[in-house]
Order: C-alpha cells, then sequence, then structure tokens
C-alpha cells in the first residue's frame, strides 16, 4: 500500500477544519475572487517565482511547498505540521449549487513567519501584488461596497476581498459568491435568499 503524501493530507486537514476563525489564527490569509476556470492566475504568480514551490494538489487547491527554503516539519504522529514549514495553503474557486462561486484564498501557514526569511519576503511580495488588484469587498466601516449585494453567506467576514479581473467581470454581470468554507447548511440559507429574489437556486 502507498503511504500518503503528507502534504495532501494537509491539504486536506485544512480543507475539513477552515473557518473564518481558523483563516484568522493563520500567519496571513489573502482572500481573492476569480471565475473557478480562471484562478490559475494566482498559482502562475507563485509558479513564476526565482525558485517556485512544489505542488500537491489537493480537493479543494493545492499545497506549495518551498523544499529551497527549508524542510517539511513532521508532528509526532507523522502529520504535517504547516506553522513549522515553508508552506503555503491554496483554496481555489469551485462552483457551488449550479450558479454560486466560492471565494479564493492564500493562507501562508508559516507561523512566526520569522522563522523562515524567505517566506517572509515572498509573502510580502504576494501581497502587494494582490493588493494591485481592485477591492471587490472593503471590510472596513464606512467603505463603499458597490458589490456587497452579490456576497452571501460568510463572504463578507474573511476580511478584505481583491478582485481578479475574471472576478470582476462576474460581480458586474451579477453573479453570487460564498465563501469557501461555508457549509451546506449555509448554502440552504444562500439560496432561500436568492429565490426570494427571484433567483432559481437549489
Amino acid at each position: 500500500m502507498t503511504a500518503p503524501d503528507p502534504l495532501r493530507t494537509l491539504g486536506c486537514r485544512l480543507a475539513a477544519k477552515l473557518s473564518v476563525r481558523d483563516c484568522r489564527d493563520m500567519t496571513e490569509t489573502f482572500h481573492f475572487i476569480a471565475a473557478p476556470s480562471s484562478a490559475g492566475e494566482v498559482q502562475a504568480w507563485f509558479r513564476a517565482l526565482p525558485h517556485p514551490p512544489e505542488e500537491t494538489v489537493t480537493l479543494r487547491g493545492a499545497v506549495l511547498y518551498f523544499r529551497e527554503i527549508g524542510p517539511l516539519v513532521l508532528n509526532q504522529d507523522g502529520s504535517p505540521d504547516g506553522a513549522r514549514s515553508p508552506v503555503v495553503n491554496l483554496v481555489l474557486p469551485t462552483v457551488r449549487r449550479d450558479i454560486l462561486w466560492t471565494t479564493g484564498a492564500v493562507h501562508f501557514l508559516t507561523k512566526p513567519v520569522s522563522q523562515y526569511p524567505e517566506i517572509a519576503k515572498i509573502r510580502r511580495a504576494f501581497a502587494a501584488w494582490i493588493a494591485s488588484h481592485p477591492l471587490a469587498y472593503d471590510p472596513h466601516r464606512n467603505a463603499e461596497n458597490a458589490f456587497a449585494y452579490y456576497l452571501e453567506g460568510t463572504s463578507p467576514n474573511s476580511g478584505p476581498l481583491f478582485g481578479l479581473p475574471s472576478g470582476m467581470k462576474a460581480l458586474s454581470s451579477g453573479r453570487y459568491f460564498v465563501a469557501e468554507s461555508d457549509n451546506e447548511h449555509v448554502l440552504d440559507r444562500v439560496c432561500r435568499t436568492l429565490r426570494l429574489r427571484g433567483v432559481e437556486c437549489r
């Protein structure tokens, strides 16, 4: 029997437990809006680095491991310790209930990030790149959020939402978004709300 890939295991564990609170507990998380078929722009940014990470595909995206920066640290039970390893978890947008798109996320897991100065440098560079895109949602009080009407579930609770081109186009055309961590109960509530607006949602 082939041993499970520890990085894929890490991705599965994160997918199972991610919530708004989990994201806030991470060193830093960046949320973005993009079409499910166009989110490769984020992956392309990491692949263009001088020393790109190794990618392990997960159910919800990929775990990016920077092998040249440091080792993959394991816990006593053999599971990977994301906080002590140079890894980033990428959650890609997907389609839910036929009409809902999920937000994407980039989680820098290393904590504290100072243990890997190169990861801190990459995080700063990514923060500057993602911030060069328009804010689809600004969580600050009194901010003007023209697209808040289309952000359902817990998607407005995650912090700033940066809009990649395909995401901004979708919002402008009336596409609804939910958070990547929203469960079926939340989606049921969203669909009930949308049906009251005359939007077919199952």
